[in-house]
C-alpha cells in the first residue's frame, strides 16, 4: 500500500490539470480459455478514439503506442501506474470464481472480456466504471458504489465484505491512477485529441423510378472529435426518429468520422411540397449549419447517373465504331 500511496503522489505531482471538455480513458481487456494463436491475456489503452498503450502475457510489458516523450521520467511514472492497473485486471479476470464459470464448458474456446475506465468532464473526474462480459453477453457492472449482476451468473454475486473492498480499491486506487494517466496523455497527446475538423455536409435525393419514393440522404464527413448532432427538419420541426434511417459514426481513413440520416419520402407526400432541413452541429462549427432542400429542387442522383451512363456509351460507340473499320481495313491489305 505504501507503494501505491508513493506512486499516487508522484502521479499529482506530474500532471498538469487540464481544462478541454469531455475525454476518456478505456482499457479494453481480453482473456482467453483455450488454445488459440492469440495471447492468453490482452489489454489495448484508449484515450478517447487515440490507442495509446498496448500490454499482453507474450510480450510481458507495456507497449507505447502514442509518440515519444520529451519527459521520460514523467513516462515512466505513468507506465508504473499503468502496470498497477494491468496487475489488478489479470489477477481480477485469472481469478477462480471465472474460472469456475467456463469450468462448466467443455471444448472449444471461450472469452472473458473486461472494460473499465473513468471520464474526464471540464477536469471533473467521474467514477470508474467496470464492466463485465462471457462469450459476447455482458455479465456484470460495477461503480465505485454499487454493482449490478446478470441473473445468469448467480456466482458473481459476491458477499458484503468483497464487494466492499473491490468498491474501495476502485474509489482509492484506480480512480486516481486512471484519471492521472488520463491527464497526462491528454497533454501529451493534444494535438491530436484535441484538434477540431469542420464537417462538411451534403444533402442527396435519389427516386426510385417504380415507385416514386424520393430518398433524401443528409451526409456528414470529414470532422473531428467524432461527436456530432445531426438532425433532419420538415419545415422547421424535426423528423421522428423512427421516420429516419441512422447511419453509424464511421471513420474515415483519415482519422475523421462520417455519418448520415436518410428519410424515405412517398410520391404523396412528395407532392406537398414541404421544406427538408439537415442541420448540424459540431465542436469545430461556430453556428449550427443548416442545408435546405425542397422536393422538385435539382436534378435527381439517379437521372444524373443515368444520364452519364448514355454520355459514356455514345462517346464509346463514336470512336469505337471507327477504329474497328480502320482495324477491318488494315486486315484486309486495303
Amino acid at each position: 500500500m505504501e507503494r501505491i500511496t508513493a506512486l499516487l503522489f508522484l502521479l499529482q505531482a506530474t500532471v498538469t490539470v487540464v481544462n478541454t471538455g469531455s475525454h476518456s480513458m478505456w482499457a479494453f481487456s481480453t482473456f482467453i480459455y483455450g488454445q488459440t494463436q492469440f495471447p492468453e491475456f490482452s489489454i489495448s489503452v484508449f484515450l478517447d478514439d487515440l490507442q495509446v498503450l498496448y500490454y499482453d502475457r507474450n510480450i510481458k510489458k507495456l507497449i507505447s503506442r502514442s509518440g515519444p516523450s520529451s519527459t521520460k521520467g514523467v513516462e515512466d511514472i505513468m507506465h508504473l501506474g499503468a502496470n498497477i492497473v494491468v496487475e489488478g485486471i489479470y489477477s481480477n479476470m485469472k481469478h477462480p470464481t471465472h474460472e469456475r464459470f467456463f469450468a462448466n464448458h467443455t471444448g472449444g474456446v471461450r472469452v472473458h472480456q473486461m472494460l473499465a475506465g473513468c471520464v474526464l468532464d471540464n477536469d471533473k473526474s467521474s467514477q470508474v466504471m467496470v464492466w463485465d462480459a462471457y462469450d459476447g453477453t455482458e455479465a456484470a457492472h460495477y461503480g465505485m458504489h454499487n454493482c449490478t449482476i446478470n441473473p445468469l451468473w448467480p456466482q458473481l454475486i459476491w458477499i458484503t465484505q468483497a464487494a466492499e473492498i473491490f468498491q474501495m480499491d476502485l474509489r482509492n486506487i484506480y480512480q486516481p491512477i486512471c484519471i492521472h494517466i488520463l491527464k497526462y496523455y491528454l497533454e501529451k497527446e493534444k494535438n491530436i485529441v484535441l484538434r477540431k475538423e469542420r464537417p462538411r455536409v451534403r444533402l442527396i435525393q435519389k427516386t426510385c423510378r417504380e415507385t416514386g419514393v424520393v430518398k433524401v440522404s443528409c451526409l456528414a464527413t470529414g470532422f473531428y472529435p467524432r461527436h456530432i448532432n445531426l438532425t433532419m427538419l420538415r419545415d422547421d420541426r424535426p423528423i421522428p426518429d423512427e421516420e429516419l434511417t441512422f447511419g453509424a459514426v464511421l471513420p474515415n481513413g483519415d482519422g475523421t468520422y462520417q455519418t448520415s440520416r436518410t428519410l424515405s419520402i412517398s410520391s404523396e407526400i412528395a407532392r406537398e411540397k414541404h421544406r427538408y432541413t439537415c442541420s448540424v452541429t459540431h465542436l469545430a462549427l461556430d453556428n449550427k449549419l443548416d442545408i435546405n432542400w425542397e422536393p422538385g429542387e435539382g436534378a435527381d442522383v439517379a437521372v444524373i447517373s443515368s444520364v452519364v451512363v448514355v454520355l459514356v456509351l455514345v462517346l464509346v460507340l463514336i470512336f469505337a465504331i471507327p477504329a474497328f473499320i480502320v482495324y477491318k481495313k488494315r486486315r484486309r491489305g486495303i
